[in-house]
């Protein structure tokens, strides 16, 4: 007959012990980013009096913005979305130890948001302090890993200034968790949100020179898709 082997059987074992571990951990970690998720998009809040020019979508009388911070996966930064005279002031604090970014987003990807066939920009007019940001574009919800998003940097060139930055659609670059997708096309008819992040990284998915710890502040003051570049 066969025998056993003792230390195939402890081998065995141990591999059969750490994958278990591992689907455990697997789950913990799933599970909060669930939780995150959820209780991010219950906090969502309309922006009373925002302006948001040239698309079509009913939506855009109440949409609603949340934050998603690196807490998701076990940073320590914080952000709020706050109202502030028709504007949305988007503030925090940037801690980089164990993460790396703050981001807001308007709520809902069931429909699209109305962006002309033939937008060639998006005009963002704002008074920012000197960190590089992230215009960004949705097409899908944030969740959902195998859609890329869509990012331009813009940064002011005079801190605490009202400034406005003309962003082409075609310069944005699409990515999936930071890393850009090659040969990605936006369409802009399907667009379904957009955000704000500022991030360790810039759109190109190189570090970003003007991010590190500490407060943050920049005041939206309006955004117009436009059909010229």
């Amino acid at each position: 007959r066969t025998l056993a082997m003792p230390g195939a059987i402890s081998c065995a074992a141990a591999v059969g012990l750490l994958v278990a571990v591992g689907t455990w951990r697997i789950g913990i970690i799933l599970r909060r980013v669930r939780d995150y998720r959820d209780s991010a998009k219950a906090s969502a809040r309309p922006v009373e009096g925002f302006r948001f020019l040239g698309a079509s979508s009913d939506r855009l009388k109440e949409l609603k913005w949340f934050v998603i911070d690196d807490q998701v996966m076990g940073g320590r930064s914080s952000s709020a979305v706050l109202p502030k005279d028709g504007c949305i002031e988007f503030t925090g604090h940037i801690n980089i130890t164990g993460g790396g970014f703050s981001s807001c987003r308007t709520l809902g990807d069931d429909e699209a948001l109305g962006f002309p066939a033939d937008a060639k920009a998006i005009q963002v007019t704002a008074i920012a302090d000197a960190r590089q940001y992230k215009l960004t574009l949705h097409t899908a919800d944030s969740w959902t890993m195998s859609v890329p998003s869509w990012a331009h940097d813009f940064r002011a060139s005079s801190p605490g200034v009202r400034q406005t930055w003309r962003l082409a659609l075609k310069d944005f670059v699409p990515s999936k968790q930071g890393k850009p997708v090659p040969g990605a096309v936006l369409d802009p008819k399907e667009v379904t949100g957009v955000g704000i992040n500022l991030s360790l990284y810039n759109m190109h998915g190189q570090p970003n020179p003007h991010f590190g710890d500490g407060e943050f502040r920049v005041v939206i003051e309006s955004l117009s898709v436009l059909t010229s570049a």
